[in-house]
Parts: structure tokens; C-alpha cells; sequence
């Protein structure tokens, strides 16, 4: 008897790309599924297109909320599957799968893993790649904290979707997605990784995320992001304690690199703040106990440690001068920007 998989996609203002992203969920080569689209109160066609989809698919169903957010959109997918649901899978509204993405993720699933994680590749405005794997492997409570670090660096764990979630974890666990609008996914990925007997890792990238023009570099400012970055760091810190990761460093990294996007998404076109409410949102993430400590000795390279020594003198103006220039980097010399932000 084939495993039945129920796949959410949370779709706002989505019209022009909902529908690659449904039918690649459809045309999988595992047929027993169900997809559930969460219209999270778009302005546009998007309900309109999946309903014109759904007509002659019963497998496909649509929700319907008010806007709220991924997170709480996410939230009414996961109470909207089905009882005999094995497992669960998420995709966003403006990426897709391939074929047999669903039937890759079951082959670890079906021999017990009750978390798969797949590779998945970024794709660029301008058509470029970057492709995110690890190798192949089993984890389970005694082999996952030398891992743990090391996937978490590999960006394997920041991210709800590219992965397969057994849904009776999901359901015994009673696990949701908490509205932060940043992080929400990983706080997510960490709650099942903590419960599953088992966490599988498979390298093949099945899943291709699409980012937009203005995406990629400085992102959207959210005023909470400090508050969520040292809620998903001090979670990784709790799970390296308990799976018994002797060395938590790349995980430091990891933080200090959050914190930095928080720093220069404040020279984003979304922030609002004036000059004033800027000073005071860079002296409140300064005096953060948990930034100056976790950035301490941190791994990285020189780009990483000079900025760090920065954050460290607490001067806010140097600070803000500092990440102006790199979010000025960032608009107008992305290549830069780019080789210095995957530089480690």
C-alpha cells in the first residue's frame, strides 16, 4: 500500500506562479497525494486560479483565510490534512518540484526516517544556481549532534520546505509554526528534529526555490527579526544539548551571520524607522548579552571577524556606517556582496 502524502503550499498574491508550482506537486510520480493550497487572503487570482485547477483534481483543495502570514497559513494547512495522512510536505507558492521529488523523499522515509532532508537548488533573477546538499546519511539521538552543527551550516535546516515530515510526528507532537515572519522555519524544522527517531539525509536537490529581483540581497526589514534570530539560536543551542555536540561553533557562525542581515536590512527600502529609530534599534541588538557573547571567537572569515570586532566597540555610529556600506554593497555590487556573504 503506497504512503499517502499531503503537500501545503501557503500562496499570497501568488497568480502568476501558483500554477507551475501546482502542477509540479501533481505530476509527481507518486500519485497517492492530496495538495492543499492556503489562499492566505490574496488580492489577486490566486483563489480563482486554483479553483479552475481543482475542478476536475480532487486531490487538490483549497482554504481560504484572511490574511495573516506563511506561519498561520501553514498552520491551517497542517489541520486541513486528511486523518490517513503518513506524511507531510511544504511548498511555496512560487517554487516547484520535480516529478519524482516525493518518491525520492519516501525511499529514506519508508526505512523510518521520520524527518527527510533534501537538497534543493536557488535559482537566481538573472538564471544563476547555487545548488545546497550534504551527503547521504542516517541520524538518529546518538549520531545526530556531531551532524547537527554541520547541517545547520549547510543550510539544511533553515527551511520548511525540500523536506518530508512524518505526519504522526506532527500530530502527536502537536507541532505549529510560530508567527515571527523569520525563522518560523527552522523553530519549525528544530521542534520535529528533537522528536524524530530518526532524521535522513538525501544529496540530490529535488527542490528548486525561486527568488525574485530585490530578494536575494537585502531583504524585507521586520523590527522582530532581532527577537526570533536569538530565539532560533538559543533553540539550536538547547538541541546541541541535548544530542551532545561537543563543538557548537559553526552554529555561532550562524547566529552572528543572522544578526548582520538584521543590521543591513535596515538600510532596505521596506524599513520605515528614521534616523533616530534606527540608532535605537542598532543600540537594543548591541546590548543584546547573547550577540556579544555568541559572537565571540566565532567561526568565519575576515569579512566575519572584522565585523564582529565592530559590533563589539558598541559605537552605534560606526556600526551603522558599517552596514550601510555593506547593504550599499549589496544593491549595487551584488557579485561582491555575494562572495563575501558565502565567504567562511
Amino acid at each position: 500500500m503506497e504512503a499517502k502524502v499531503s503537500v501545503i503550499i501557503p500562496a499570497y498574491n501568488a497568480e502568476k506562479d501558483i500554477e507551475h508550482a501546482v502542477n509540479s506537486v501533481l505530476g509527481q510520480t507518486h500519485s497517492d497525494l492530496e495538495l492543499i493550497v492556503v489562499d492566505d487572503g490574496s488580492r489577486d487570482d490566486t483563489a480563482a486560479v486554483v479553483s479552475a485547477l481543482a475542478q476536475n483534481e480532487p486531490r487538490l483543495h483549497l482554504v481560504r483565510i484572511p490574511n495573516s502570514g506563511p506561519a498561520v497559513a501553514r498552520n491551517r494547512g497542517i489541520e486541513a490534512i486528511s486523518q490517513d495522512a503518513d506524511y507531510v510536505m511544504f511548498v511555496d507558492a512560487d517554487d516547484y518540484i520535480v516529478p519524482d521529488a516525493i518518491e525520492y523523499a519516501l525511499t529514506a522515509a519508508e526505512k523510518g526516517a521520520e524527518l527527510v532532508l533534501m537538497g534543493f537548488t536557488i535559482t537566481n533573477p538573472d538564471g544563476s544556481r547555487r545548488d545546497y546538499f550534504e551527503r547521504e546519511a542516517v541520524y538518529d539521538a546518538d549520531s545526530l549532534g556531531e551532524a547537527l552543527p554541520r547541517l545547520y551550516m549547510a543550510n539544511m535546516l533553515n527551511q520548511v520546505w525540500a523536506k518530508l515530515f512524518s505526519a504522526r510526528l506532527i500530530r502527536d507532537g502537536g507541532m505549529r509554526f510560530l508567527d515571527y515572519r523569520w525563522g518560523e522555519d527552522r523553530l519549525f524544522v528544530f521542534d520535529c528534529l528533537e522528536h524524530a527517531a530518526k532524521a535522513a539525509v538525501l544529496p540530490e536537490c529535488r527542490y528548486f526555490y525561486v527568488m525574485h529581483e530585490g530578494e536575494s540581497l537585502i531583504s524585507r526589514f521586520y523590527d522582530r527579526k532581532p527577537a526570533a534570530c536569538c530565539l532560533a539560536d538559543s533553540r539550536m543551542q538547547q538541541l546541541c544539548s541535548i544530542f551532545g555536540t561537543k563543538d557548537d561553533t559553526p552554529c555561532r557562525y550562524m547566529f552572528v551571520k543572522s544578526i548582520f542581515s538584521c543590521m543591513t536590512n535596515m538600510f532596505s527600502p521596506s524599513c520605515t524607522l528614521d534616523y533616530r529609530g534606527k540608532r535605537e534599534y542598532v543600540r537594543s541588538i548591541l546590548k543584546n548579552q547573547q550577540v556579544q557573547q555568541r559572537s565571540r571567537r566565532v567561526y568565519g572569515g575576515a569579512p566575519v571577524r572584522i565585523m564582529c570586532a565592530v559590533m563589539h566597540t558598541r559605537i552605534i555610529w560606526l556600526n551603522m556606517f558599517m552596514f550601510r556600506a555593506v547593504a550599499f554593497t549589496g544593491r549595487h555590487a551584488p557579485k561582491i556582496f555575494m562572495s563575501l556573504k558565502h565567504r567562511k
